[in-house]
């Protein structure tokens, strides 16, 4: 991907995430943007889970600013992936560490559901001391998950995990596609075949293109599942988690590739 090839996707003067423009930066310089907005939502989000009483419509509306910040950066991916894919599979802008949890240019969505079953478990434990002293069970935080909130996610789980085969196959397919009898004939045919082998290598890349699509959209369509299912209290507490593990393995990483 080249740095005049595309509409990009800039910062305001504030820091906030801009629509495109006609900018020549690179999706790596989006990204940055995109962790700094991060930034910002966690700190929106610590402050919203700290503060009492809770408000829930302005708690829902925190939540859904957030999401929103999500799906501008997925349109932004996007947006990049449509001029050149590749960048998406070898991401320049994440470390090797978060290079080793790539699944099809992301995050594997049942990472989601694994996150909020953690999480639950970690605060309900926090809450035990309390409890064994006779206080009660607070439904504050991800604690205090109901039975039906569980068995929900345990039903978007599943749909979830068919759709990510559904999506390995898809990718397989498009894999596989690189060893067809045209490739081998190509292969075998030296500079000639050059401007053959590029119609092929590019339609095998639209290939990619497409299953990134329909990981990316899972993955966003899993995001807002989950926090669906959610109380707007809870959703802060899930929206808070999932921003620290991101920007923590993010930064743990980038400080390991520094130091080699």
């Amino acid at each position: 991907m080249t740095a005049t090839s595309r509409p990009q996707h800039a910062a305001h003067a504030n820091g906030t995430l801009a629509p495109p423009t006609d900018g020549a930066e690179t999706f790596a310089k989006f990204f940055e943007c995109w962790i700094l907005q991060q930034s910002r939502d966690l700190d929106a989000l610590r402050a919203a889970a700290a503060a009492s009483p809770e408000d829930d419509a302005a708690l829902r509306r925190l939540v859904d600013r957030v999401l929103g910040h999500y799906e501008h950066y997925y349109r932004a991916k996007s947006a990049a992936a449509s001029d050149d894919v590749l960048p998406m599979f070898a991401p320049s802008w994440i470390s090797a560490t978060e290079t080793l949890y790539l699944w099809c240019g992301g995050w594997r969505p049942t990472a989601a559901l694994q996150l909020l079953y953690s999480k639950s478990g970690a605060q309900l434990e926090a809450q035990l001391p309390a409890f064994l002293d006779g206080g009660d069970l607070h439904d504050g935080d991800l604690g205090g998950l109901s039975a039906d909130q569980l068995q929900a996610a345990d039903q978007l789980q599943r749909r979830t995990i068919r759709s990510e085969r559904e999506i390995d196959e898809a990718a397989a397919s498009a894999q596989e596609s690189l060893a067809t009898v045209k490739m081998v004939e190509l292969s075998a045919g030296g500079g000639a075949a050059e401007e053959g082998m590029e119609r092929e290598m590019d339609a095998k890349a639209e290939g990619m293109r497409r299953v990134l699509e329909m990981a990316d959209g899972l993955r966003m369509d899993t995001l807002r599942a989950v926090v669906a299912l959610l109380r707007p209290a809870q959703a802060v507490h899930f929206l808070v988690a999932a921003a620290e593990l991101h920007l923590s393995v993010h930064d743990f990483g980038r400080r390991k590739d520094e130091a080699k």
